[in-house]
């Protein structure tokens, strides 16, 4: 039965029926419909009927098989809320085949595993400047905002060449854009707001005379020597914007209360450095940074438990969902840094995998290295049910962390 002739008693609502679990932890409905309905309807606040799929070795397969396409740039394609990242055309987001590939390419020498280690210097000494003055006002902060957010604004000026005020600005519009519940003129006007900044940005760094790096000098560089066209400068920045500024403060905070609420494993992670890295992927797997992924559309109709896709419609994953499959992991609701099970499809799979995956892993390890190893003994100030979640995010992030040490 297609989607739209399903009657609305058996579509879910997101995200009205997707509350979160305690402590930044799954929804609990996500488990249930793992187990008991793998392939979902549910309606996006845009009105678009999608499939939703939540087991692991699905979610792989939708991501992996090129029946489910992520190019979404043409009317009436599948929506969350209204015409976000998905809808821009030349974005390496939305681009298949050979385009995907040759843009890709482009990118690839600034997300190498080495120049990923290069910037563990740089957070060092952002981190150790941000908790020099952290340790000057006190012996009492909010991670949120005297670490996480203004870490992560200095990593996102480094990447994308932007001054602190071009990020505060970023945030507000990617928060805008991302709002599922913002309505379609305001995240139409956030997603204009966004590619208007990218294209000062790639004009910015393509001047002759400019001698910037990171990302936007990279793709600007590529559009004057025509290897990639303006536009896919312009909208690949567009999204890079998005995927460097506030994706990363969630992890990096809900990371750190949670490293603090097993202090066993932060223990084994102080005694043992290597381990890290470990403490990053399962924070990632554990919290993940959504109640799902980005739309995709099967471009043919594909057979899944019982049911059929059918070519045109919407296909969305969970891959937070797929993270707690215990098809796939050990005691997937015990967060554990030295499990072995190491698939989680955090930065998805196939042909568009992350490709900041490295450096996401380095700068969050880096962080936490840092911030543990100078305030020894920092611990919560308030019970953990009294950390609020914020409520302007798509990526689910604590309002604010109050600490002491």
């Amino acid at each position: 039965m297609a989607l739209t002739d399903l009657p609305d008693v058996d579509v879910l609502k997101i995200p009205q029926d997707f509350p979160p679990g305690e402590l930044f932890t799954i929804p609990p409905v996500l488990a249930e419909l793992r187990d008991n309905r793998p392939l979902c309807p549910v309606q996006m606040p845009s009105g678009n009927r999608l499939w939703l799929v939540t087991r692991y070795a699905d979610v792989r397969f939708v991501m992996h098989d090129p029946r489910f396409s992520r190019n979404l740039v043409f009317p009436g394609a599948p929506r969350m809320a209204g015409e976000d990242l998905t809808s821009v055309e030349g974005s390496l987001f939305n681009m298949e085949g050979p385009d995907h590939t040759r843009l890709r390419t482009v990118l690839a020498s600034a997300f190498t595993r080495r120049a990923a280690d290069g910037w563990r210097s740089t957070t060092q000494t952002h981190a150790h400047d941000l908790i020099d003055r952290i340790e000057r006002s006190g012996s009492e902060a909010d991670l949120v905002a005297d670490f996480s957010v203004p870490l992560v604004a200095r990593i996102a000026g480094d990447l994308m060449g932007i001054t602190p005020q071009e990020h505060e600005w970023t945030q507000d519009r990617i928060r805008r854009q991302l709002d599922l519940l913002g309505g379609p003129e305001q995240i139409a006007g956030a997603t204009a707001d966004l590619a208007e900044l990218a294209g000062r940005l790639v004009d910015r760094n393509g001047r002759p005379d400019s001698e910037a790096t990171g990302l936007v000098a990279t793709l600007a560089r590529a559009a004057c020597e025509e290897s990639i066209s303006r536009q896919e400068a312009v909208s690949t920045t567009a999204l890079l914007l998005m995927n460097v500024t506030d994706p990363l403060v969630p992890p990096l905070t809900v990371g750190i209360m949670t490293l603090l609420l097993h202090g066993d494993q932060l223990a084994q992670c102080k005694r043992d450095p290597q381990r890290w890295p470990e403490a990053v992927r399962e924070v990632l797997r554990y919290h993940n940074n959504g109640i799902t992924n980005f739309p995709r559309v099967a471009l043919e109709d594909v057979d899944c438990h019982g049911g059929r896709i059918t070519a045109g419609e919407g296909v969305i994953t969970s891959a937070l969902a797929a993270a707690h499959d215990p098809r796939a992991f050990i005691d997937p609701g015990v967060f554990d840094i030295g499990r072995s099970e190491k698939g989680s499809v955090f930065f998805g799979a196939g042909p568009h995998f992350c490709l900041g995956s490295a450096l996401a892993l380095s700068v969050l390890a880096t962080a936490y290295a840092v911030l543990f190893e100078r305030l020894d003994g920092l611990r919560l100030s308030v019970e953990p049910h009294e950390v609020k979640r914020a409520d302007d995010g798509f990526f689910a992030c604590p309002e604010n962390l109050p600490v002491t040490w």
